[in-house]
């Protein structure tokens, strides 16, 4: 009887020592909870410069200019990174486009369009043309405007009410992704709709040959496709990125989506899992060449974004973002290997 006793105890005490190895250790990091492996190999970020909170023009809105009936967060509301190492960025409380060095200090400004002291006008996202101006998209209106070096305005492209991300291909046409249509809209500089693809899948990234590229993804699978034709879409498969986190773990994709692409046409694929705790288990950027060859890859310590706010990609091929505190607003990058 002794040795029944003392051989059900080491069978329950194995029992119980498996399910512990099991459960998963995590760690708090940034205000996310990280796998704890994964938090001690993910990279994190370098500060760009500091920008202090403020009205002046070599300031950025913060909370304390922030008004209640704005209702968007003490924070810029977009970015764009140049090959020089400068930025634009989109200081939607103090209603203006900034363009900054790499050091923090001002080069230019200039007021959004159609804003004024009795009108605030929310510009949640910005795309740079190569030939010169800016894709300026007024939410607050649902309309994009089509705006010079100077910030004065030359074409409004109406009826885009809740789009969710515009770009810029390499003639200057904008590209439109609207949940609302289920679509993704191609207008030429004129503000002419001259493509319409099918689908909510599809990112204003594009190809070096200027073709749409989207992600979808299930619990276990990312797909990479790119949309050949527009009328009708016909999509095609790229690659294809199965979820490698041990099944123990019992995590599943969250998020996939393409966050840019590079001056060598790279691509810059972001791929979450997380389990049903919430704790994460991959937060990783992948740089793909253009037939989706995996050329770098990281996990990435992040700071949590406030929507509509989103990573950029630079030039050369940094993951550009951002933090604050209550002072100051700091432009950050990741370096992948």
């Amino acid at each position: 009887m002794k040795n029944i006793i003392i051989g059900s105890l080491v069978v329950i005490s194995l029992v119980f020592s498996g399910a512990a190895s099991a459960k998963t250790s995590s760690v708090l990091v940034n205000g996310l909870q990280y796998e704890a492996g994964l938090a001690s190999s993910a990279i994190a970020h370098k500060d760009i410069c500091s920008i202090a909170y403020g009205k002046a023009d070599n300031n950025v809105g913060g909370d304390e200019q922030s008004s209640a009936e704005q209702r968007i967060g003490g924070a810029p509301t977009a970015y764009n990174p140049l090959a020089d190492g400068s930025f634009w960025v989109l200081d939607a409380i103090n209603q203006k486009a900034k363009h900054f060095a790499t050091n923090g200090s001002l080069i230019s400004s200039f007021a959004f369009p159609g804003s004024s002291l009795k009108q605030f006008i929310n510009i949640t996202d910005m795309a740079v043309i190569p030939s010169g101006g800016f894709y300026l998209y007024n939410s607050t209106q649902g309309i994009v405007v089509r705006a010079d070096n100077k910030g004065l305005s030359q074409v409004q492209i109406e009826g885009l009410p809740d789009s969710k991300d515009i770009g810029v291909d390499s003639k200057g046409n904008l590209l439109v992704a609207n949940p609302v249509m289920r679509s993704l809209l191609r207008f030429n500089p004129a503000g002419e709709l001259i493509e319409r693809y099918a689908g909510q899948d599809l990112s204003t990234i594009v190809d070096a040959s200027d073709k749409p590229l989207g992600v979808k993804f299930n619990d276990l699978e990312a797909e990479l496709f790119r949309a050949d034709k527009a009328s009708p879409t016909v999509n095609v498969t790229i690659a294809k990125f199965p979820l490698q986190t041990p099944k123990e773990r019992k995590a599943h994709y969250t998020s996939a989506k393409l966050i840019g692409s590079d001056a060598k046409n790279n691509l810059y694929l972001e791929l979450i899992a997380c389990d049903k705790a919430g704790v994460i288990h991959q937060y990783r950027v992948l740089r793909l060449n253009s037939a989706g060859k995996i050329l770098s890859q990281a996990d990435l310590l992040v700071i949590p974004f406030l929507a509509p706010r989103k990573k950029m990609i630079t030039p050369d091929g940094k993951i550009f973002g951002f933090r604050s505190d209550k002072k100051s607003w700091f432009p950050i990058a990741y370096t992948l290997p």
